[in-house]
């Protein structure tokens, strides 16, 4: 029953563009809750409407060549404009890890359109969208990934000055316990960026901030040190730098 879900979701214009992995893993998930098929896929199906909703603009990106209206198809880097916001985040960042020739961003999304573009640095992306590493890859310095970062060897081999995970811990770790230390354990480089949302879709606070700064104090990887906390209008920031 679950092949036959899972060929179905796959073969979903809807749904072809996320990474077989992520729609594997999606019904598998609704299989262990559910017993009826159209349970099944129902839920499934909602997992992945969940999924694709942060990168649903992108269809009409081939048209489209102004860098602020670029990353303003994309649920993730539209919380972050205008660029002058995206200068004042990464100008912070930068003051402590320096200016980096490497950057490994995992869960991109379109934020290395941002550093190609205005920091000149080499980004290797991980994404589940097919049409965001296919069209951040037509940019120079760009190294692409389609990948599930619960899957096994979806994390690129190599040494990176900085990586960054934007606001992907806690999806990760919903659907994997132990996957978030597990993920930042296995990334190579010199500082690590994680960030968490500080606020809801529709504005609310809601006590995430103190919620997952307490998450992110107890689960500190044991080779990395936080070098900085800070906060902007909606997301919450750690620098980890290894020891």
């Amino acid at each position: 029953m679950n092949d036959e879900i899972f060929a179905k979701l796959c073969a979903n214009r809807k749904y072809g563009d996320v990474h077989p992995d992520a729609i594997r893993r999606a019904v598998e998930d609704a299989r262990r809750r559910y017993r009826k098929p159209k349970d099944v896929e129902k839920a499934a199906r909602e997992r992945l409407h969940g999924i694709t909703s942060a990168f649903n603009g992108l269809r009409g990106a081939d048209s489209v060549d102004d860098l602020e209206a670029l990353l303003a198809l994309h649920a993730s880097t539209r919380e972050r404009l205008p660029l002058a916001r995206m200068d004042s985040l990464y100008r912070r960042v930068f003051e402590i890890t320096g200016a980096p020739e490497s950057v490994l961003d995992l869960a991109c999304g379109l934020n290395p359109l941002y550093l190609l573009r205005r920091c000149g640095c080499r980004v290797t992306g991980v994404d589940l969208s097919r049409s965001c590493v296919e069209l951040l890859s037509r940019e120079p310095g760009f190294t692409g990934v389609w990948g599930d970062l619960l899957s096994e060897e979806t994390i690129p081999s190599g040494r990176f000055h900085i990586a960054l995970l934007f606001k992907a811990l806690p999806l990760l770790e919903r659907q994997k316990a132990g996957s978030a230390m597990e993920i930042m354990r296995r990334i190579d480089a010199a500082d690590l960026i994680v960030s968490f949302p500080t606020r809801t879709l529709g504005g609310r606070g809601v006590g995430m901030e103190r919620g997952y700064s307490e998450w992110m104090e107890s689960h500190i990887p044991a080779n990395r040190a936080v070098a900085a906390r800070f906060t902007d209008e909606n997301e919450l920031f750690y620098i980890l730098k290894e020891i």
